[in-house]
């Protein structure tokens, strides 16, 4: 059942790629307007290496790579959205950035990552919970977790409120999709025992219309090693 239904959202995606397709040039007169990208922007100040797990098309990972210049990036996704990142990429030079095509589910990697992004991606996935741990052994000590996540609340109203989308895309992306789960915040935060939560965007009454969703910052907290 797991398989049927990840197969199902792989296939949606290499149809409907997210966030959909883009220019270098939209790339290199972004102006930050997008309250997520920023937030994450900000998160990652202070990082050096950063996975971006389940990058879609890349607008973000291209972006910060962009911004970044000595920061070391790393994209992930299955789906053929990735063709497209990384013909981007290209027309904008980044060294500082590597896309691979492969599923998050059986992704591996000996590198290691001072902060992951995984955004708007573990709630599509059926079997997150293994996905998540597997993401979370690639992440240093004292490192940083970024993760958007739908909300109920924000799926509820999403339903029974009015809703204009902003762009096809997201549309087809919110009303089309095979499969979804959402997660309250207080779920979220037993998602990630051992880290403490630092920050979270946006207020889920005011973004309804993409699900509610909800960016969370967790760092990684180290373990006291006590010695006998």
């Amino acid at each position: 059942m797991i398989t049927h239904k990840s197969d199902q959202v792989k296939e949606f995606y290499n149809r409907q790629p997210f966030p959909g397709p883009y220019t270098a040039r939209s790339v290199k007169e972004y102006t930050g307007h997008n309250r997520y990208i920023s937030f994450i922007s900000d998160a990652i100040t202070h990082s050096r290496r950063v996975l971006d797990a389940g990058c879609g098309t890349g607008f973000i990972t291209n972006y910060l790579a962009k911004i970044y210049p000595t920061k070391n990036f790393t994209g992930v996704d299955f789906a053929d959205s990735m063709d497209h990142a990384v013909k981007i990429k290209d027309e904008l030079n980044l060294p500082n950035l590597k896309f691979i095509k492969q599923d998050l589910t059986s992704f591996e990697t000996e590198k290691s990552f001072d902060t992951i992004i995984c955004q708007g991606v573990l709630h599509h996935i059926p079997d997150y919970q293994q996905t998540l741990s597997r993401l979370k052994g690639m992440l240093e000590s004292k490192g940083r977790f970024i993760i958007g996540l739908y909300h109920p609340w924000g799926k509820t109203l999403q339903k029974w409120l009015p809703n204009n989308y902003h762009s096809e895309t997201l549309e087809i992306d919110q009303e089309e999709h095979p499969f979804e789960l959402s997660f309250s915040a207080n779920v979220v935060k037993k998602m990630f025992e051992g880290y403490k939560l630092i920050a979270s965007c946006p207020g889920v009454l005011f973004n309804y219309s993409n699900g509610g969703l909800t960016t969370y910052l967790f760092k990684k907290e180290e373990r006291n090693v006590t010695v006998d």
